[in-house]
């Protein structure tokens, strides 16, 4: 795991399966590259109760943004995009 003083906030938005509701999700990575994020798992709530994986791949948008604020990186991390997946 590594302090990250400079790293890159990746703001993915997702429909939810059920209802069609934007859920949105974020993760932390030192990479600005968006295929860091594009395999990462998600686990994302919405308020018609649905909850379940996804994969970044699946986002209808997909932002990135420069993070000043200090945060954990690295697999054991959470929020970090390069975390351990939801699922195998």
């Amino acid at each position: 795991m590594t302090l990250a003083t400079e790293s890159f906030a990746h703001v993915l938005l997702f429909a939810c399966p059920q209802c069609g509701n934007p859920l949105a999700s974020a993760c932390a990575s030192l990479e600005k590259n968006l295929e860091v994020a594009d395999a990462h798992w998600f686990n994302p709530h919405c308020h018609c109760g649905w909850t379940g994986p996804v994969i970044g791949v699946q986002a209808l948008k997909h932002w990135i943004a420069s993070w000043k604020v200090p945060v954990n990186v690295g697999p054991d991390a959470a929020g970090s995009c390069n975390s351990q997946a939801l699922i195998e």
